[in-house]
């Protein structure tokens, strides 16, 4: 894993010129590194990895529209494509639909809140994984125009045969930042 995540860096590091922002967010369990880049003015791309110890490992990759509606909230509206590799349950992917919506106040632009949903139901759900959900609300302090700092709860959780009221895949608080380039 630390190969993984050293070649990812090393891969950022040598050519700026791809990315337009790099996360990267952990806490005591989890660590997970998110790759955006906007296409043009209305288009961004995203890829993540979420590692999550003794639970294993969720890739995704999407598309979303991004709308601003005024100086103060914006939206993006979308689709991922989900995989789930399980360390105890049967591997699972899923097309998942949502988006995210950030509130950013008049009286200090340089904080947002931000609140993300997914959902893939049964229909967008392959394997023995179905109803994948993805939530997650965080509150961001624009450090500078290079960094982004944040805060916040994520939850993501899909059902398996084996488990009544579905397996957690990430659940807790995190602390993160956004690298611009």
């Amino acid at each position: 894993m630390k190969a993984t995540f050293t070649l990812l860096l090393a891969l950022v590091a040598a050519n700026s010129a791809f990315a337009d922002n790099l996360s990267l967010d952990l806490n005591n369990d989890a660590l997970r590194i998110s790759y955006q880049n906007t296409l043009n003015a209305n288009y961004q791309t995203e890829a993540a990895w979420v590692h999550v110890e003794d639970l294993g490992n969720t890739f995704t990759g999407g598309l979303t529209l991004t709308q601003t509606f005024n100086n103060d909230l914006s939206a993006q509206l979308g689709g991922k494509a989900v995989f789930q590799q399980h360390d105890d349950l049967p591997d699972g992917t899923a097309i998942a639909v949502g988006g995210t919506l950030r509130v950013t106040p008049a009286a200090n632009k340089s904080v947002a809140v931000a609140l993300s949903a997914y959902f893939a139901p049964n229909v967008l759900s392959f394997g023995d994984m179905n109803n994948y959900r993805e939530l997650e609300v965080r509150g961001e302090y624009h450090v500078s125009e290079q960094l982004t700092a944040y805060v916040g709860y994520r939850n993501n959780r899909a059902d398996y045969e084996d488990t009544a009221k579905g397996a957690k895949l990430y659940d807790g608080a995190m602390i993160g930042g956004q690298f611009n380039f």
